[in-house]
This record gives C-alpha cells, structure tokens and sequence, in this order.
C-alpha cells in the first residue's frame, strides 16, 4: 500500500493561516505584509515585524521564527533554536508550532528522538484542528512506528484530516478504503477522496484518480477524464517515480482516444485550476483522544 509519510507543516502553509487571537488592525496588517515578504524571499522585511513580536511572545510570530530558523530563511540555520521557538509556540498554544516539534521530535531533529512526546505534540495539535498533525497521528497508527500498529485509529486520524482539507489524509484514506484496511471496503468513498485530493493539487491522488476512471473503478469508464488526471499529475509530480508513472499512464490512454478526445482531455487539463481548501472554521471538531 502507498502511504505518503510524513511530513512537517511546512512553511509554505503558514502564509494561509488565520490569526487565532483578536489583533489590532495595525498588527495585523504588519503580518500580513510580512508573510508575504517571506513569499517574495524578502527575509529581512519579515524579520522586522516578526522577531519584535516573537520576543514578546506573540505565539504565531514565535512559529514562523521557528520555521525560519529551521529553513535558514534570513537567518543561519539553528534546528536548537528552532525547536526553542516552536517550544514556547507551543506552549501559548500554537498548534502548527506544536505539529512541527512534534516532527522534530519524531525525527530527532534539533532535540533527543523522542516518540511518545511527538505523540502528545500531534494529538494536541489535531485536537486543535492541524490537518498535519492529524495525517501525522494517522501515519503513525498505521505504520506502528511511534505506536502500536491500528489500522482502525489510523483510520479515524485520517478521517479527521481529510475534513480538514489535508490531500495526503484524503489520499491515504482512500488507499484504506480500497483496501478495506480498517474500514469496509468502499469504491465509491475511495473515489471520493482521491478527488477531493486530485482536486487540491495532489499528485499522487491525481494518478490513483486516473486509474479508476481508465479501469471503471467505482466509477463508469471514462478514458478523456483519466488521460487529463495522469496528464495533471505529470505535470506536477515533484518526484520522478510519480511523475514517470503518470507518464507512462497517459500514454497509453492516449492511444485510446480519437483525436477530438485527445483535444478534450488537454484541453481540460489546461483549464484545470487546485481548489481552495477549505478554512478553518469550516472544520469538524477534532475526535476525542483514544
């Protein structure tokens, strides 16, 4: 079973997230302005407004000092100081702080390795509504690494990630759910996640979804709808074995297809735009500790 593993929330993410606590208007502008200087690689600019506000204890500037210290984004490179950052995040209640000392935890990254206290960082974070650290605790059950192997809780993790809008959640979950592997076995809900996944942008689930459509898996055969979602995929993979696969996919599909067919199916990949996903108030509460 293909399981994609694990990951931080990376930085990238952090420019989508919404202030948790009321600020002044001010403030919040200056953060703003400073998220996207990190956009445009201007690190100096962000280090103004963030390092003040992170000596001060403001708990999302403390997180993305953290992430810039870790990356060596405008500053050198110090996974000690990092995890310092992301420690006094967390404690002020940072759940995408605590999502990724929980990776450095797992990893023995800038701390000692230190499973069970990755655990504890995940599951407060996830409680908290971070899709990672929910995908993080799913991966977790189901490769029994930091826990005991159960494909049932990982099932539950995943289940809360994928409403929450995280693609890998979405992705493994259907690969449970084609499976039967902690959950009944379901095409039609496998379909479902691997578009919602496809949709968001995820390559891996753009090939899986191009494989039901080519074979009829749950869904009726479909070979200009499979050819645009191997031909997104190849376009996007950022690893060679993806993108390799979604090649070869699509070239024999293509082989199927008229020509008019063929035009379609580009052409739907051409106008194909990665959905939004969704906020995060728009998310479930997260499932009780087991």
């Amino acid at each position: 079973m293909l399981l994609m593993t694990f990951r931080p929330f990376l930085a990238a993410a952090a420019l989508a997230v919404l202030f948790a606590s009321p600020v002044r208007a001010d403030e919040a502008a200056d953060k703003q302005r400073a998220l996207q200087a990190i956009q445009a690689g201007d690190f100096p600019t962000a280090l103004a407004v963030f390092k003040p506000l992170a000596d001060k204890g403001d708990p999302f500037a403390m997180f993305v000092l953290g992430q810039l210290t870790e990356q060596g984004a405008g500053v050198p490179q110090n996974l000690r100081e990092a995890a310092r950052w992301y420690r006094a995040a967390s404690e002020a209640g940072q759940p995408d702080a605590m999502t990724n000392l929980g990776f450095m935890y797992e990893q023995g990254r800038g701390v000692p390795q230190d499973f069970k206290e990755a655990i504890k960082l995940y599951r407060t974070a996830a409680d908290a509504g971070n899709p990672v650290a929910a995908t993080n605790l799913g991966n977790s059950y189901f490769e029994g690494k930091l826990v005991p192997q159960d494909y049932k809780e990982a099932a539950k993790w995943y289940q809360l990630g994928a409403k929450l809008g995280d693609p890998t959640a979405q992705f493994n979950l259907a690969r449970m759910y084609e499976r039967g592997r902690g959950v009944d076995a379901d095409a039609k809900e496998a379909l479902r996640l691997y578009k919602e996944a496809a949709e968001l942008g995820l390559p891996s689930a753009q090939v899986n979804l191009g494989i039901l459509y080519a074979e009829g898996k749950g869904v009726p055969v479909d070979t200009v709808e499979a050819h645009k979602w191997f031909n997104l995929a190849a376009g996007n993979a950022e690893d060679e074995p993806t993108r390799q696969n979604a090649a070869r996919n699509r070239d024999v599909v293509a082989a199927k297809l008229s020509p008019a067919e063929l035009e379609k199916a580009q052409a739907a990949a051409r106008d194909w735009k990665p959905r939004d996903p969704p906020k995060p108030a728009d998310a479930p509460p997260a499932p009780k500790k087991s």
